[in-house]
C-alpha cells in the first residue's frame, strides 16, 4: 500500500462531530438576550465553522460592539450545556482507528477556540486519536484557516505537500488552498459541494467511512 499522505488534519464541527443543535441553539439565545432579532434556520446554521465574530458581523449585520455582546452571551449559554449538544458521526471513531494503524499522523484544524475545542475531544474520547489540536484563540475573531493548518504542519514536520486537509465548508477548502495542502470535502456536515468547488475542492465523499477508503483503499472520490 502507498500512502499520498503523512498527515490528515481534520476540521471539527460538521466533519468529526455534529454540533449544529447546541450552536445553534446558543447563537439563538444569545441574540434574544442582546435584543437583536433572530435569523432563518438555514441562516443559523451558518455559525457552524467560522469564528463566531464573522458571523455575528456578516450573518447578523451587528456592529463590532454588539457582536462583542453577543459572544460573551453566546459563551456562557455554550459553556453551560450547548457544548456537548452534539454527537460523533457515525463512523468516525472506527475511520479515526484505521487511519491511525496504517501509521499516518492525524490532527485537528478548527476555527473553535481551544479550550471548547479540548472539552469536545475529551467529552467524546477523541483527543488520544491526534498527534496535535490546532485550534483559534478565545477571541473568536479569527482569521483565515490557513492559519490553523500551518501551525500544526510546523508543529509535526509535515510539508504541505504531505498533507491533506478534511473538511465540510468553503473555509476549509480555502485554507488548504492557502496552505498548499491537498483537500477533501465531506458531503455530510454543514457547507455545500458548491461552495467548496468555489474554492478549489474537487474531491468529495458522503460518508466517514469512506474517507478511510479514500485513503487506505484509493477508491474514487465521490462527485
Amino acid at each position: 500500500m502507498t500512502q499520498n499522505f503523512d498527515l490528515v488534519l481534520f476540521d471539527l464541527d460538521g466533519t468529526l462531530t455534529d454540533s449544529g443543535p447546541g450552536i445553534t441553539d446558543c447563537v439563538r439565545r444569545a441574540l434574544e438576550q442582546i435584543g437583536r432579532p433572530v435569523p432563518p434556520q438555514d441562516t443559523l446554521r451558518r455559525f457552524i465553522g467560522p469564528p463566531l465574530y464573522n458571523s455575528f458581523t456578516g450573518l447578523c449585520g451587528l456592529s463590532p460592539e454588539d457582536a462583542e455582546k453577543a459572544i460573551t452571551a453566546y459563551r456562557v449559554f455554550y459553556r453551560a450545556g450547548g457544548i456537548f449538544d452534539s454527537e460523533v458521526y457515525e463512523g468516525v471513531p472506527q475511520m479515526l482507528r484505521d487511519l491511525r494503524a496504517a501509521g499516518m499522523k492525524l490532527a485537528v484544524a478548527t476555527s473553535k477556540p481551544e479550550k471548547m475545542t479540548l472539552a469536545v475531544l475529551d467529552h467524546f474520547d477523541l483527543a488520544r486519536h491526534f498527534d496535535a489540536v490546532g485550534a483559534a484563540d478565545e477571541s473568536d475573531h479569527g482569521g483565515g484557516k490557513e492559519k490553523i493548518i500551518l501551525p500544526v504542519l510546523g508543529q509535526l514536520g509535515v510539508p504541505a505537500s504531505r498533507a491533506l486537509m478534511v473538511g465540510d465548508t468553503k473555509f476549509d477548502a480555502a485554507g488548504a488552498r492557502k496552505s498548499g495542502t491537498d483537500f477533501l470535502g465531506v458531503l455530510y456536515g454543514f457547507g455545500t459541494e458548491e461552495e467548496m468547488r468555489r474554492e478549489g475542492a474537487e474531491q468529495f465523499v458522503r460518508e466517514p467511512a469512506e474517507i478511510a477508503r479514500f485513503l487506505l483503499d484509493k477508491q474514487p472520490s465521490v462527485r
